[in-house]
């Protein structure tokens, strides 16, 4: 089911087709450098994929979604728009996404996160949003900064051992 698209891309409901490509991202160092420990065995993957479906069945409109490419079909990441940790008890949204290497550099994060936020505002009818990424990671900061995301400052999330940066968006 797509959710919204772009000018350059679809965003999509994740489907059990998608594991080899989440799975060729989530097992790479390069691409998981700033996220967490990359994911090296299938089984820890289909279980976090498990974890993912019974969340967006509790959750409907939530989750874990896909982007392909307009014109190709081709994937070309994956995104969330969830509650902080998967927790509905802490009423706390969050957006991220994570973008295969080799379509690094093209600007499709700038190009995802507004409507991402737009979407997460809608379907939970929140009027905060949070994000987090590494400190080290300038890029991520800088599309989130650009996106209408403000500095709160850092804090630990999803059993990090490094502090995460740590922005909000209010709704417009």
């Amino acid at each position: 089911m797509t959710l919204f698209e772009t000018s350059r891309f679809v965003v999509r409901s994740l489907a059990d087709a998608d594991f080899p490509n989440i799975f060729r991202l989530m097992s790479d160092p390069e691409t998981m450098r700033y996220i967490r420990v990359p994911i090296t065995a299938e089984e820890d993957l289909r279980s976090r994929f498990a974890l993912w479906n019974t969340y967006t069945e509790k959750c409907p409109g939530l989750g874990v979604f896909v982007a392909d490419r307009k014109d190709t079909g081709a994937f070309i990441g994956y995104c969330v728009a969830r509650h902080v940790e998967f927790d509905p008890i802490g009423q706390e949204f969050e957006i991220g996404y994570t973008f295969a290497p080799e379509v690094w550099g093209n600007g499709y994060a700038s190009e995802l996160v507004p409507p991402l936020c737009q979407y997460c505002f809608e379907i939970t009818s929140t009027t905060r949003i949070v994000a987090f990424t590494n400190p080290e990671n300038a890029a991520s900061q800088r599309v989130l900064l650009k996106s209408g995301f403000r500095l709160v400052g850092t804090r630990e999330v999803y059993d990090s051992t490094n502090n995460e940066f740590w922005v909000e968006r209010n709704a417009v």
